[in-house]
């Protein structure tokens, strides 16, 4: 498969990434709305929708496509995505939640939430200090994932004896339409996305994982975008910072995780470098504004967006 996309002209190569990352962005929304469309009918109250459906579900692209360059033998862009989107999160989708309308945010939740997201980002590195993420670590972070899933329904009073089913008023039929042909759809983008932007990269003179940092990072990351604006200009902009922790949570549980139990994965030194001490610096500063001070300001925003500006400064001056 692989060598038909070399053997394409660079500029349909392009059309073709662009064609894969659409194919993905609609196959995300609609398999979106299919997951919390089986919450709602399953009786699963909107808390435990909002931290766990709604973030694993805008995290499948994330999901599908670091998974498929494991599959595929591209263990850079599976670290790259996975880690250029934790940041983006950030440095770039939080800021403009926060530049939009100041947010709030109830400071207990926030805390057992970043705390979370921190402690996951730590575990990561000090998983890969020796160069490389193998089929055991993955295994234990994917536990993570289920910790974490488990710790979110506890707190949100799922299963006790509570929950009702909501009304289904169209049946099970559409939603589980929905649900399948955006997951088989975020699937086949994701194939488009990953064989494509290695043939780019290479034309392009960089490494995979710049472009997994970078260009896959930011494609894959559009959901929480649009989640986080939205969220903003209707003036909930505490789902925006929950969404966001929630992904980022999953990136390095999940996706890291889940892509290197399918292949063991090679850390580049670059990430010790620069990466992921971006990646910390950026959880910490959430865990602090959001669990201690109870919201995220348009200053802090400016100061997101500035890390994030100098990141990719670094990143092109010294790693492309």
């Amino acid at each position: 498969m692989g060598s038909f996309f070399q053997n394409l002209p660079l500029w349909l190569n392009l059309l073709t990434f662009l064609a894969g990352l659409a194919v993905v962005l609609k196959g995300a929304e609609w398999f979106t709305e299919g997951a919390v469309g089986i919450a709602d009918a399953t009786g699963v109250p909107k808390i435990f929708i909002g931290a766990t459906v709604v973030s694993l579900a805008t995290t499948s692209p994330e999901v599908s496509v670091s998974f498929m360059a494991a599959f595929l033998g591209r263990p850079a862009t599976s670290v790259g995505n996975a880690v250029g989107s934790t940041i983006i999160n950030i440095g770039l989708i939080l800021a403009l939640a926060a530049a939009i309308q100041p947010v709030k945010i109830e400071k207990a939740t926030a805390r057992l939430q970043g705390l979370s997201m921190t402690a996951a980002g730590a575990a990561i590195v000090l998983l890969a200090w020796d160069g490389q993420l193998v089929r055991w670590e993955g295994a234990l972070l994917l536990a993570g994932t289920a910790a974490y899933l488990w710790l979110m329904a506890r707190r949100s009073g799922w299963n006790d004896g509570n929950s009702e089913p909501g009304p289904n008023p169209h049946g099970w039929g559409p939603i589980l339409r929905q649900f399948l042909i955006g997951g088989a759809c975020v699937v086949g983008g994701s194939v488009l996305i990953v064989q494509n932007a290695a043939v780019l990269a290479r034309a392009a003179g960089v490494s995979e994982l710049v472009i997994g940092l970078t260009l896959v990072a930011l494609g894959t990351s559009l959901p929480e975008l649009i989640t986080a604006i939205t969220s903003s200009l209707r003036g909930h902009g505490d789902i925006a910072v929950g969404n966001v922790i929630g992904a980022n949570l999953l990136n390095i549980t999940l996706v890291l995780g889940g892509s290197a139990a399918i292949l063991p994965l090679g850390i580049e030194r670059q990430m010790f470098i620069l990466d992921f001490p971006i990646m910390i610096a950026l959880m910490l500063l959430v865990y602090f504004l959001a669990g201690f001070r109870g919201g995220i300001g348009r200053a802090s925003g400016i100061v997101f967006a500035s890390i994030y500006g100098v990141y990719l400064v670094l990143l092109t001056a010294f790693f492309m």
